[in-house]
């Protein structure tokens, strides 16, 4: 039998920086939804998978709102997809916080390159095909399974033109929808993007689906990037986005949620009241729900569509992804001559590869920022993005920020700069990062006094001979919060 989902009503992405605001507007934002992968920590040993902490889902289970799980680092629209490394930490989060259904990205993140598996950088989208339709619900019944909780999958954003035989987007979710007998996340603002982009106009999607597997609705802000308008989680939702929505939403007779979606690095430039009032916008629409779940008539003309593209398999467009996303040294040798490339190819590509770096660099300057800072001071804004496009041109994308962070540590170790004080500041801020992350403690030496460096810095001033101290050994940790201990002929004091 069909899952019906619950009625929840309107809502929001968890955000830690807004935890206070959430519990007081529990009459406002009936479900949050979090992102298990966001909120939790990764070791850096071989082949470890992010761990959240239970003392924080103790925290998350007193929120006055009910509680969705949404996945952000595990899609299931790829060949490969894993259904067992990341399921235990998964399946905890949803029981503990009594998630009666989980999401993820119809999305591709790995792909395999010259060396093996590597994360292409960015959530990719699938080509809408009938090999595809197969592998994508094999996926998620499988996914399914493992979780024991009812599954739906995110509509993507989609930068590229739609190929010549290529499945409409409306029928290429539909008929994953219906071969995997699951729900559909329905990101109303992904729509929206492809629409002003010029891909497909988001009424024409809505008119292909199996509207009574819409469980969920995300609506957000974009911004424009290269000329394109780009999923961004940025700002406050377009008018225009709202009035499609108001058409839209009483049409779901199965609607369990409306999800607000806002980045958490936008938080800061996010006004309270402005946020105040994306809620209640989103509390407005909700109203427009239809009061009784029922099945919805299926309209006419939505038979199971198929695709006309000849390609042997998803595995040949994710070779192509390899190619394109990975940097040389990491891209398979063979080419796919043989693919159906369209002239924008080559643009959208490189705006997914900006958008990738972008992410990448980001998740560095956010977890090192006294080293960025010290760089920025040191060599000026563009030798620092040279700098930062050699180490992403050379270095494969890592699946999780502090993994990005390590291997950017080791690229500079190798590719060293003339930037006084940089190898020490950079060796702190990762160690803090790597004891966080192993819940481990570690000790190193050091010629600089840390607590003057970052003085000077937040002073402006590039730190100098003042800074210079005796050989010393810090010892870093969480016990249970983070500690630095400098260690002297046996004798430990606090610092």
């Amino acid at each position: 039998m069909r899952f019906t989902p619950p009625r929840l009503g309107p809502g929001a992405i968890y955000l830690r920086a807004l935890d206070d605001f959430f519990r007081a507007n529990g009459d406002l934002i009936k479900v949050v939804e979090v992102e298990p992968q966001t909120l939790s920590t990764k070791s850096t040993s071989a082949h470890a998978q992010p761990r959240g902490s239970p003392k924080e889902r103790s925290h998350l289970r007193t929120l006055p709102q009910r509680i969705l799980t949404h996945g952000v680092g595990n899609p299931v629209g790829g060949s490969i997809c894993d259904q067992v490394d990341h399921v235990p930490e998964f399946r905890r989060w949803n029981e503990e916080l009594g998630a009666p259904w989980t999401s993820e990205h119809l999305s591709i993140l790995q792909v395999r390159g010259l060396r093996g598996v590597e994360v292409c950088g960015f959530l990719m989208p699938p080509l809408q095909t009938d090999s595809e339709v197969t592998l994508a619900a094999k996926n998620i019944r499988e996914r399914t399974a493992v979780l024991n909780l009812p599954f739906a999958f995110e509509t993507g954003v989609n930068y590229f033109d739609r190929r010549t035989g290529e499945m409409t987007d409306g029928d290429f979710f539909g008929a994953v929808a219906e071969e995997a007998d699951c729900g559909i996340l329905l990101d109303l603002a992904n729509l929206w993007i492809n629409q002003k982009n010029g891909r497909t106009n988001v009424s024409d999607v809505v008119s292909r689906l199996p509207l009574d597997r819409v469980w969920e609705v995300h609506l957000a802000g974009g911004e424009l990037e290269r000329g394109f308008w780009v999923d961004a989680h940025s700002r406050s939702i377009d008018p225009d986005l709202i009035e499609l929505a108001r058409d839209i939403i009483p049409e779901l007779p199965n609607l369990g949620a409306i999800i607000f979606e806002l980045a958490p690095d936008r938080v800061s430039t996010f006004a309270t009241q402005s946020y105040l009032k994306e809620l209640e916008t989103v509390s407005r629409l909700w109203e427009r729900v239809p009061r009784a779940p029922e099945r919805a008539a299926r309209p006419a003309g939505l038979a199971r569509a198929f695709s006309a593209l000849s390609v042997r398999s998803p595995a040949t467009w994710e070779h192509v992804l390899a190619q394109h996303m990975l940097p040389p040294a990491a891209r398979p040798v063979d080419p796919c001559a043989s693919f159906p490339f369209v002239p924008t190819d080559e643009e959208r590509f490189s705006l997914y590869v900006h958008l990738a770096e972008s992410f990448r660099t980001g998740a560095i300057a956010e977890l090192l920022p006294n080293t960025v800072r010290l760089l920025l001071m040191a060599m000026g804004r563009p030798a620092v993005t040279t700098y930062l496009d050699r180490y992403v041109a050379a270095t494969p994308p890592a699946s999780f920020p502090t993994d990005e962070v390590l291997r950017f540590r080791r690229f500079v170790e190798s590719n060293p700069l003339r930037v006084p004080g940089l190898d020490e500041l950079l060796k702190f801020e990762a160690m803090l990062i790597e004891a966080a992350a192993d819940g481990s403690t570690i000790r190193a030496a050091f010629t600089k006094n840390i607590d003057t460096m970052l003085i000077d810095l937040a002073a402006g001033v590039l730190p100098g001979p003042s800074s210079d101290i005796p050989l010393t050994v810090l010892e870093i940790g969480v016990n249970p919060t983070p500690f630095v201990r400098v260690v002297e002929a046996g004798r430990n004091s606090e610092v």
